[in-house]
């Protein structure tokens, strides 16, 4: 186990040794030795490691109070400390002796306390073994670094290839392979493998992206307004009859009242143009949110090009009153009136077959009101509105609106949607002009752009030599410009037109070394690197003007530049890119979408887009008030206020928030609420949707906020499956499992955490007892499918538990306050994952004396998470590999 928060040497966690240092190749230009002299090193080298011995302080301390347990015949916890040998440069041996270390400091060993265990035997055992350790750690930092040469993740690349070519736009990530993790990151060269799969996929996803900036017309594009109403879309009338339509659910409207003409088939769909004041009034309305066979789109629109557009919806809520001579919850589509409440819409780009992407999201109100957002499309992108707070209906079979009342249900009345754009600030675009320059160029009938040049040769390199100089990070050797102006000569000569043997060189520097790569050498970094480490760290992307200027001018080794820079860089909206990828693999934010609730234990939560996304949104806006208040880091386990909209006040019990915006929202002092612990989706990610469990969320809770990573379960030890009919508890279950002393050392340091978080859902609902299914009468209610309830309320929750130190709590909010007794392990963790993330490379045994600066540095803020920020990016540990 790992104890106090702080993980062992990471190289005892990789699959091969060669990260100790201690069998690596030997350099080039290092002489080799004959075959007979390897064999006597061994043999010297085996004789030492037989013979080493730890520190008398160590020694002595063991004898008195560790041997008598952990020795040849007993072996406790299959340890033999009377023949383990002291050999530091092995990583195994290393991680054996950082785990005594830290097992003894935090007074888990001896468990039986004698005479000759005093403060001060204790505290001269603990220097005497971290000396040599530390020591060890940093002499291979000086030979090797701290973190092994890596490649950009997916993340990286595809921001870095928006800033390179000004195409924000771009959507590259799903063009790679997925990342590998080390220490729950995608930032370590431990993970990030290149393989022949990467190198092609790289290829196209690079050709792909330079493709995309080339201009499609000889002259700017017209920034077009065209309004598209939606009586006019095929997706929402063409196979619609409106008074048969798919469960009666969306309704021809005009104003605040049904299209009767419509309606009973004695008009026209729509006024159309030649009667403007009718049409501005006339509308499509819903009671259902977007599913199949009910689907809302204003495809009619297409993006044209890609890139920035403006939307504009106008839309009104309605009411529309119960069928006559049928039961309440049965729409009447004759009887619309003006609406009675706001109701939240989310727009979303989509692309067939069914692929979309969230655009943004607003509240529409009684009256009607026009809503914009900004927004980039790629070409052949339409738009899609969704009514997210209503019921998504599957027919065919019965069905009731939860959301009916007996005077009628809620509904919304889309008019129109308004497009601008593209909206094109610079022409050429950027990326067209650090491609080809100013070079003239003509377009296709299939919009494909040819540049012309008198001489090619020159231009190419010239061209290439001014690309390099922007998409490399650091000065760009005269070999390299020759290299790929090279490849442009023979593509050419092969039989390419000058602009496709372009592309081709452009594409092989955007998956060069010296693009993908992060180069960072063993010491302290040159201002170049710096730059790269600073805007990969707070940016998650290449460095901007500003720091390559410094970085020339060689001034990002001033402190006090680089405390300004970090300012900058955190105030700036690119952080946001920071937040989600942070976040996305500290707090698992990236599988928020890998489970969806059980259709018949948790039926209200199904399909309910809107709150997942919600709860996303409601995390990164958590740590960006953290982050833009330099709030103390404790905020992670309590705070007394916590990021809301609506959606997420409704789950959590919170009257009085209305809307899609997430803002700020005071907590009642005993809300159960507050902290990241208790957020929706972290609850989420950390269920599989039918089931909540202690173990899964007690590791999680362990591992990312506490700082204490868990042993994995032993192959031969089985899962613990939740009883789903409600028999017996989880925590019964895990009474049974604990039972076993190899199965207790673990569970009693992950077991209590998860317990008290058994008082949430599979999606962060509060609850008092454990949903179940069987033959007990159901709860009465109709989930968010429409079908009704199928679950009963079982067996109680318990939510106490008793630490691994002895003290109690009754529930959630008893344990926050004991993890808050030590504040500045909330903080240490908190600087772990950010230094992991900001260098590749976990905070190892060594590396604990500069954390510790890193927390006194803090400490005046009350570890407020800013300054943990900016004492990292002043540590060494930032600013050398």
């Amino acid at each position: 186990m790992f104890a106090g928060g702080w993980p062992v040497d990471g190289t005892a966690r990789q699959a091969d040794s060669s990260a100790d240092g201690a069998f690596r190749k030997p350099a080039k230009g290092v002489l080799a030795v004959s075959a007979t002299t390897k064999q006597l090193l061994f043999l010297i080298a085996a004789a030492r490691v037989l013979s080493a011995q730890p520190p008398n302080p160590v020694r002595t301390f063991i004898s008195a109070n560790c041997a008598p347990c952990h020795n040849a015949n007993l072996r406790s916890g299959d340890l033999d400390l009377t023949i383990l040998p002291f050999d530091v440069s092995n990583a195994a041996n290393f991680a054996t002796w950082a785990r005594i270390h830290d097992r003894v400091r935090d007074g888990e060993m001896p468990p039986v306390k004698t005479a000759t265990l005093t403060p001060a035997a204790r505290a001269s055992f603990l220097t005497a073994l971290a000396t040599p350790l530390i020591a060890a750690d940093r002499a291979r930092y000086a030979a090797q670094g701290r973190a092994t040469l890596r490649r950009m993740n997916r993340y990286e690349y595809e921001n870095t290839l928006r800033d390179l070519l000004g195409a924000p736009w771009l959507q590259i990530r799903e063009l790679l392979p997925e990342d590998g993790e080390a220490w729950h990151y995608n930032k370590s060269g431990e993970a990030l493998d290149v393989s022949h799969v990467h190198m092609n996929q790289y290829l196209s996803a690079a050709e792909y992206a330079l493709r995309e900036v080339l201009p499609n017309t000889t002259s700017k594009p017209e920034t077009v307004t065209k309004r598209y109403y939606a009586r006019d879309q095929n997706s929402m009338i063409g196979k619609v009859d409106f008074p048969n339509t798919p469960e009666r659910n969306m309704f021809p409207v005009v104003g605040d009242a049904a299209d009767m003409g419509v309606l009973k088939k004695t008009g026209p769909r729509t006024a159309g143009p030649d009667h403007p004041e009718i049409r501005e009034q006339e509308g499509l309305g819903v009671v259902a949110s977007t599913y199949e066979p009910l689907e809302m789109r204003f495809n009619q629109f297409k993006a044209p090009v890609s890139g920035r557009y403006k939307l504009r919806l106008k839309a009104h809520t309605m009411w529309v009153g119960p069928q006559k001579g049928a039961r309440w919850w049965k729409p009447d589509p004759e009887q619309i009136s003006a609406g009675r409440t706001q109701e939240p819409v989310t727009l979303y780009s989509e692309v067939p077959p069914r692929e979309m992407r969230r655009l943004g999201s607003f509240d529409v109100r009684p009256e009607p009101t026009v809503n914009e957002i900004e927004v980039y499309l790629l070409k052949g992108e339409s738009v899609r509105p969704d009514a997210v707070r209503f019921f998504r209906s599957r027919p065919p079979g019965t069905w009731r609106n939860p959301l009916a009342t007996e005077e009628g249900q809620p509904g919304v009345v889309f008019n129109w949607l308004e497009v601008e754009g593209p909206v094109v600030d610079q022409w050429p675009t950027p990326g067209n002009r650090l491609l080809f320059g100013d070079l003239p160029y003509t377009v296709s009938a299939k919009s494909i752009a040819e540049f012309q040049t008198n001489d090619a040769a020159a231009d190419s390199r010239r061209l290439l030599k001014s690309f390099l100089e922007r998409a490399y990070r650091h000065r760009v050797p005269e070999a390299d410009v020759e290299r790929f102006a090279g490849l442009a000569t023979k593509s050419m000569a092969s039989g390419y037109s000058f602009t496709d043997a372009m592309i081709a060189a452009y594409t092989a520097v955007l998956c060069s070394p010296a693009f993908v790569t992060l180069e960072e050498k063993p010491g302290r970094f040159g201002d170049y690197a710096m730059a790269s480490r600073l805007s990969y760290f707070l940016w998650n992307s290449e460095p901007d003007e500003t720091l390559r200027q410094l970085a020339a001018k060689n001034q990002l080794q001033d402190s006090a530049v680089l405390r300004e820079q970090t300012k900058r860089m955190l105030d700036d909206p690119k952080s946001q890119r920071f937040v989600q990828a942070f976040l996305d693999y500290w707090l698992d934010l990236r599988k928020i979408n890998n489970t969806s609730p059980d259709t018949l234990l948790y039926p209200e939560y199904y399909l309910d887009d809107f709150f997942v996304e919600s709860a996303g949104d409601e995390t990164r806006a958590f740590f960006t008030e953290l982050m833009r208040k330099n709030l103390p880091a404790r905020n992670i386990v309590s705070s007394d206020f916590a990021m809301l909209n609506e959606r997420l006040g409704a789950l959590f019990g919170i009257p009085g928030i209305a809307g899609a915006a997430i803002r700020r929202v005071e907590l009642p002092a005993d809300s159960p609420r507050g902290g990241i612990l208790t957020q929706a989706s972290v609850l989420k990610v950390t269920a599989n949707g039918t089931t909540t469990s202690p173990v899964l969320r007690g590791v999680w809770i362990n591992e990312r906020i506490l700082g204490k990573p868990v042993p994995p379960r032993p192959a031969n030890v089985p899962a613990v499956d939740t009883d789903t009919r409600g028999a017996t508890t989880i925590r019964e279950q895990l009474a049974k499992h604990r039972s076993q002393p190899v199965c207790n050392s673990c569970h009693a340091l992950i077991d209590p955490a998860g317990f008290a978080l058994e008082s949430f859902d599979v999606v962060g609902g509060y609850r008092d007892r454990y949903r179940a299914l069987g033959d007990a009468p159901k709860e009465f209610g109709f989930g968010k499918g429409g079908q009704p309830y199928e679950f009963h309320f079982a067996l109680p929750v318990d939510a106490s538990g008793t630490l691994p130190d002895g003290r109690t709590f009754a529930d959630v909010r008893e344990l926050k306050r004991l993890l808050l007794a030590d504040e500045r392990q909330i903080a240490r963790n908190l600087a772990s994952q950010l230094i992991t993330y900001a260098t590749g490379a976990p905070v190892r045994f060594g590396d604990r004396p500069q954390l510790e600066t890193v927390l006194d540095k803090a400490s005046a803020s009350g570890y407020g998470v800013k300054s943990i920020v900016q004492a990292i990016i002043q540590s060494d540990l930032f600013r050398s590999k």
